[in-house]
């Protein structure tokens, strides 16, 4: 091998890995619930209507974010026609520049081979690689967020002003993406900058802030003035109170996580690194109190997860990957102490060594519960086991090194190599299972295939489902919920199909509906990894009805 090869090994390893986990087989899965085929339908209208302008969602305006992401996703919808990989595209390419910023970030200010460690770990971060996977905006908004963060903070700590040219048109693009919350979220970090360091102050100051936020106005806000003056109040009480105000402070959901749950979401998300993360705190805390300082960059690294766990933190309504702009960050946190362990001086790695060695037995740990459930309980090809095998394989060869291999090596490979196979083995074998279950595209296209485009098409109560089905059913659907009045809409004159659960057609039937099931099929609820498992519950059927005569008609004939 030439010392060429050698060389560039690395990054040719890093993007066939970058590709398997980003994009290999994106649109083998139909979508899944309920959000993804939202986007996409919301998406596929501005292509069918051709008002670029107005979101539309089953042929209504739809106020739920502004419309740059539908924008982004509507291009290659139209190219590569409304299908699950052009929806999912742009989030995948959005996840890829994630990583990008994160790899410059790191070399930028600190060393090459920070940023390449922070590249390889967020490239194989859970919350990534399912975004990415996954046709809705967050990866496009933390895309924008982040990149304009990383363009400002390079531009203040390397004296390069002109990188805030870059950064202030990418925080409106984030605004444009998701609304004020990109505002709401820089707000709280610089101002925790701005009270804990005084030389980020001193460098705050050194910006040209006036004319960057009126980029920033410039690119955000003349959608929502348009919105508003073209909508007034609908727009203005369906978008920023309703989805905004009330969805922040208002308990619009009984019994909602606790305010520790993104804590939780954060250290499962950075497995098998999180004991790393929590040693490097450990050892920064422990160098504070000793007296020693830590630098602007390290600050900034904390104080970013800690304005987006902290400010989503007291919402009443959680997601888990509404705190998923923090996972650059983190992984450079990680990628520092991975670093330091190998370069720095003991005394001040202690927390982060001891958590280093703690990834293989993580992987030892996770392999073998892992090939126990696979053995007892799940429902997959006995080849999948592979999987368990190579997390056990992986943790025992990262553990011994630890013991003969002084510093570390250079990249943490092994560790990347598990969490790699889960995820092949997650595209081989566990999406095709799930794929089994997911019956409600399957009726939507038997509804395509026998409907004229006369006859009316309805939802019952598909709750999680129904954006599913109006995306494969690629038709106006009257989205039906009140008992009472379903059996009208049944009864018009006309043909009609309608979909829902089968333990639904004796209650409508009991108020004077005249059904007749014409098609079924059996499958999941809701998603799930109960699905998964050999002994489950009973599945749900699901049928499509259509009116049938009354039977007192059906014996006079």
């Amino acid at each position: 091998m030439t010392k060429r090869l050698a060389r560039h090994l690395p990054f040719l390893a890093w993007s066939a890995l970058a590709f398997t986990v980003l994009f290999w087989r994106l649109g083998a899965a139909s979508f899944w619930d309920p959000d993804e085929a939202h986007y996409a339908q919301t998406s596929r209208e501005l292509i069918t209507t051709g008002n670029w302008l107005t979101p539309y969602y089953n042929d209504q305006p739809f106020f739920d974010k502004p419309i740059l992401f539908h924008w982004l996703q509507a291009l290659p919808m139209a190219v590569l026609g409304s299908t699950e990989t052009a929806a999912r595209l742009v989030p995948a390419i959005a996840a890829l520049a994630i990583v990008g910023f994160t790899w410059w970030l790191g070399a930028a200010l600190v060393s090459s081979e920070v940023g390449f460690v922070a590249a390889l770990l967020l490239t194989v971060n859970p919350a990534l690689v399912a975004l990415a996977r996954y046709a809705i905006l967050d990866t496009v908004f933390t895309m924008f967020l982040f990149g304009g963060l990383a363009m400002l903070t390079v531009a203040m700590l390397r004296d390069r002003p002109r990188l805030q040219w870059i950064g202030y048109p990418f925080l409106g693009l984030a605004t444009f993406t998701k609304g004020p919350i990109a505002l709401a979220l820089c707000a709280c970090a610089l101002l925790l900058l701005m009270l804990l360091s005084r030389d980020m102050r001193h460098r705050l100051v050194a910006l040209r802030w006036a004319p960057g936020l009126a980029v920033i106005v410039v690119l955000s806000a003349p959608w929502f003035v348009y919105m508003s003056y073209r909508y007034k109040s609908t727009f203005l009480d369906a978008y920023f109170l309703d989805e905004n105000l009330k969805l922040f402070t208002g308990a619009r959901f009984a019994n909602g996580p606790p305010w520790w749950f993104y804590l939780q979401v954060v250290a499962t998300a950075l497995l098998p690194w999180t004991a790393m993360l929590v040693g490097r705190l450990y050892d920064d805390v422990s160098g504070i109190v000793r007296g020693r300082r830590l630098d602007t960059f390290e600050i900034a690294l904390w104080l970013w997860p800690a304005s987006v766990i902290g400010l989503f933190s007291t919402s009443s309504f959680k997601l888990d990957h509404y705190v998923f702009p923090a996972a650059p960050a983190l992984c450079l946190l990680c990628a520092r102490a991975w670093h330091d362990v190998r370069h720095g001086e003991s005394i001040h790695t202690r927390g982060a060594r001891l958590g280093a060695r703690l990834v293989g037995i993580v992987l030892v740990v996770a392999g073998v519960v892992l090939s126990f459930v696979m053995v007892e309980r799940l429902d997959l090809p006995e080849a999948a086991l592979f999987v368990p095998l190579a997390i056990l394989a992986c943790g025992v060869a990262d553990a011994v090194g630890w013991f003969w291999v002084r510093p570390p090596s250079e990249m943490p490979w092994i560790a990347v190599a598990a969490m790699t196979a889960i995820y092949v083995g997650a595209l081989v074998w566990v999406v095709p299972a799930f794929e089994e279950q997911k019956v409600v595209h399957d009726l939507a296209r038997w509804v395509v295939a026998a409907a004229e485009p006369e006859d009316r098409v309805g939802a019952y109560r598909l709750n999680r489902w129904s954006a599913t089905f109006r995306f494969y059913v690629n038709r106006h659907v009257t989205f039906l919920e009140r008992e009472d009045t379903t059996p009208a809409f049944i009864e018009e004159p006309g043909r009609v199909y309608c979909i829902m659960r089968g333990t639904d057609v004796a209650r409508l039937e009991a108020r004077g509906a005249h059904l007749q099931i014409v098609q079924a099929r059996s499958g999941m609820s809701v998603t799930s990894g109960m699905a998964l498992w050999r002994e489950k519950s009973a599945p749900t059927r699901f049928v499509v009805v259509t009116h049938a005569e009354p039977r007192h008609k059906r014996g006079r004939g």
